[in-house]
């Protein structure tokens, strides 16, 4: 196997990511990325792309990682999975979060949402919902933000007892607005 084959140069991005070494992780993902478009896998490359983002969110470098996954929404809904779509569009969004688009952010987590939605991922959907919970508190819309957990808590994965009792103190709030 050449040292710049595709599948050599994933399984290197993979191993320096779990390593922790993200300099090398994001020069590999990018390598990997090209490589996989050279051979005219679009969706692989994507999924570099997407992967190229996460690492270079994790380095502090947010327009880089908005760089790297715009546009790879369309190839996974192209290839007909929108699951992997909804990922990348929650992964622009934490992009753009990141470099501060909180607007632009927040209507990418909600495209992300319908398509995951759309593709039934539970763990994925309760995740986004946090996350988009999360930004609309940093927008100052804490009653939108008490909704976006419930939903996320509601549409998530079969909740343990924390995450139970998480979805019945953010339900008070709504119990006691019908009451008045």
């Amino acid at each position: 196997m050449s040292e710049f084959e595709p599948t050599h140069l994933e399984s290197r991005a993979l191993k320096a990511y779990q390593d922790g070494e993200l300099g090398a992780a994001a020069e590999s993902f990018a390598a990997a990325r090209a490589a996989y478009e050279a051979a005219g896998n679009s969706t692989k490359a994507a999924e570099m792309a997407n992967s190229l983002s996460v690492v270079q969110l994790k380095l502090g470098d947010a327009e880089q990682a908005l760089l790297a996954v715009t546009g790879t929404e369309a190839v996974f809904l192209e290839a007909g999975d929108k699951g992997r779509a909804g990922q990348a569009l929650g992964n622009q969004a934490a992009a753009l979060e990141a470099a501060g688009r909180l607007q632009a952010a927040e209507q990418a987590y909600r495209q992300a949402l319908e398509l995951l939605s759309a593709a039934g991922d539970a763990e994925l959907i309760g995740h986004t919902y946090q996350a988009l919970s999360q930004l609309l508190l940093r927008q100052g819309k804490p009653a939108e933000a008490v909704y976006a957990m419930q939903s996320g808590l509601e549409r998530g994965p079969k909740p343990g007892i924390r995450n139970r009792l998480l979805r019945w103190l953010m339900s008070l709030p709504l119990k006691l607005q019908n009451r008045f």
